[in-house]
């Protein structure tokens, strides 16, 4: 493609280059000679960049000149709108003597993007090394569960004909196990009370009590959880130490699940005191690893995503020293789910790639799809609706595979929050609505509460606005009670939301809320949002600098996410969010009203993104405003 390209040009006789591509002027002049190449060729950017095969966002980019165009796709663009190669590079055709100086330029570009490609090329390497090593430290024999469970099923009759009651119960418990794990939550009951009853009966009790542990699961994942607890709390009673401290963990997690946080940390404390009496040093391990992870499950229903972060890598980091690679996927998890709350995208994103990877490296189908989810969520957050909604599908389709009820919920709750920022509320809604109904279903209080905030969000982009009020006060009044403060900050927001559009001046009470509980447990999305909603009530207040203020430090904290996204190779779609959109076009107006139209256009220049600039201009036209003499502000560009 390379070679061709550059023979292309030379066929063209391109004479003198005119663009430094290497400076800022020389790449935003190239990209408006691109943007006037489709005006004249009657196209529109959505168009091309379907037709070559990029994204708008990308294309943008390139119209901005924030990024360089790739030789091949203006190429491409090139010939859809009927300009030779060489207009994109602002090269003089009219004078043969120049040919040799355009070949010897060409030629240098030709070296330069073969180093860059060379360059790319290790990266990748160094990257698959990596991931390689990681999923050889995940990777034992990931095991085929439906064959495994086939075969458990044709042991347990054989072992009755021979009257072996000790190997009929090991098949039924081991065949338990695999249908929990592969969801099937009424098959694995059933088979654990048999081989529980087989246990009791030949006096096995570890055996018997591991039954009842596993069976303790799968009502908790039934959604019956005081039975669950019952199961729990029996074997917790055990003189055996791996059986007490198995069920007082799993008490922990019925506690969490039923959102009594206290209770969860006491039983965690417990089982923090047993780890003490281990048996071994690394049995020792072993239960702090998991009291860890449980901890950062708490924090983060709570909403305190540092303190979930720094558990999580602490349940990561004896791990691996356990070699625990089941463990490990789940500590990843935790800590990408934290990354995305806190405003590390990238990281977030990165990390959450790699478990995706391993996951299904290790034939880990559930831990696969909740990483689609939370990639689907990243996404969704970032303004890339398309990747987003497709992971989010995907992960809906192989939930229902594999029967986990979990999975299907996060990926309906995914699905729900992706159309909603896209504001298209009316395909929000069935996913919102599923999402509430399985959360009731399991019993789960948290989730409940934040599908129900799904559900109001939905109704207030549909102006359903008492319906969304009554939804987000219950999630909120849950929330409140239970101390999950994220939840009680999303709640906070929606109602502040709602009362603005029904111009109720209990917006201050509920946004003031929002905003403290935001900045509490630093979720940065929310900060954002509430400056956003801060600055709404001031242009609806007709008090323009308090909006400027507020949408001035949203706008700050996109610019540096913008910057820091596409730093990582990533396309930038953050604009592509109609909130941000919104908010920053609000921005825009405010600067005009309080600075002037001429710092205003400056303001929209800096941000750089087409159809802003394009809407911009139409607003401009219709705001009658006089020029006051201020000082410029300095504005971080991206």
């Amino acid at each position: 493609m390379l070679k061709w390209w550059v023979t292309t040009v030379l066929e063209a006789k391109v004479i003198a280059m005119e663009l430094d591509l290497t400076t800022p002027e020389g790449r935003k002049k190239q990209g408006e000679l691109i943007l006037q190449a489709i005006k004249e060729a009657g196209l529109s950017v959505e168009q091309v960049a379907k037709e070559i095969g990029c994204s708008r966002a990308l294309l943008y980019q390139y119209i901005a000149g924030t990024t360089l165009a790739q030789p091949d796709k203006l190429t491409l663009i090139a010939r859809r709108t009927g300009k030779p190669l060489a207009y994109f590079y602002g090269a003089d055709l009219t004078q043969p003597e120049a040919i040799e100086v355009e070949r010897e330029s060409l030629r240098r570009e030709r070296m330069e993007l073969e180093q860059r490609q060379a360059e790319e090329r290790v990266r990748q390497l160094r990257e698959r090394l990596d991931n390689l090593f990681a999923l050889a430290d995940a990777q034992t024999s990931p095991p085929d569960l439906k064959a495994a469970a086939s075969t458990c099923e044709q042991i347990v009759p054989v072992a009755r004909t021979l009257g072996d009651e000790d190997a009929e119960a090991k098949a039924l418990f081991k065949l338990g196990n695999l249908r929990l794990l592969m969801g099937d939550l009424d098959g694995a009951v059933s088979a654990l009370r048999q081989a529980q009853g087989l246990f009791e009966r030949q006096n096995n009790l570890p055996y018997a009590l591991a039954c009842r542990q596993s069976i303790g699961r799968a009502l908790l994942l039934m959604g019956r959880p005081e039975e669950a607890k019952q199961q729990f709390e029996l074997v917790a009673k055990s003189e055996n130490w791996h059986n007490r401290w198995e069920a007082t963990v799993a008490l922990a997690a019925v506690a969490e699940w039923i959102g009594e946080f206290r209770s969860a940390m006491e039983h965690l404390d417990a089982a923090e005191e047993l780890a003490s009496k281990a048996p071994t040093d690394r049995d020792g391990k072993f239960v702090r690893m998991f009291v860890a992870a449980n901890r950062a499950n708490v924090y983060l229903a709570c909403g305190d995503f540092v303190g979930a972060e720094k558990l999580a890598k602490e349940a990561l980091s004896i791990a691996e020293q356990l070699g625990d690679h089941d463990q490990q996927l789940e500590a990843l998890l935790t800590i990408a789910v934290c990354e995305r709350h806190l405003g590390k995208w990238v990281d977030a994103y990165e990390r959450t790639l790699r478990v995706r990877t391993l996951a299904s490296f290790a034939n880990d189908a559930e831990r696969f799809v909740i990483a689609e989810t939370v990639l689907a969520d990243l996404l969704a957050i970032v303004g890339d609706f398309p990747n987003a909604k497709s992971f989010a599908k995907n992960a809906l389709t192989e939930a229902l595979k594999i029967r986990s009820r979990r999975a299907e919920l996060w990926a309906h709750k995914s699905l729900a929050e992706t159309y909603l920022r896209e504001e298209s509320p009316d395909d929000a809604s069935y996913h919102a609505q599923v999402a509430i109904e399985i959360a009731e279903s399991m019993r789960n209080l948290t989730e409940y509460a934040h599908a129900l905030c799904l559900r109001a969000w939905t109704n207030l982009l549909q102006g359903k606005f008492n319906e969304a009020s009554n939804d987000a006060e219950r999630a909120f009044a849950i929330a409140d009670e239970k101390g999950m403060r994220y939840i009680a900050a999303l709640a906070s927001l929606l109602r502040a939301k709602v009362v603005l559009a029904q111009g109720d001046k209990q917006v201050d009470k509920w946004l003031s809320s929002a905003q403290q509980l935001a900045n509490e447990i630093g979720d940065a999305d929310l900060i954002y949002r509430c400056l956003v909603t801060l600055g709404d009530l001031g242009v609806r207040s007709g008090d323009w600098q308090k909006a400027k203020d507020a949408l001035l430090k949203a706008h700050e904290l996109l610019d540096d996410w913008r910057a820091k996204w596409r730093e990582s190779g990533n396309d930038d779609t953050w604009l592509e969010d109609p909130l941000r959109f919104k908010a920053t076009l609000m921005l825009a107006e405010c600067i005009a009203r309080t600075e002037g139209k001429v710092e205003a256009s400056r303001f929209v220049e800096d941000v750089g993104w087409l159809p802003l600039k394009e809407e911009w201009a139409k607003l401009e036209a219709s705001l009658q405003l006089p020029e006051p003499q201020m000082q410029r502000r300095k504005v971080k560009r991206s």
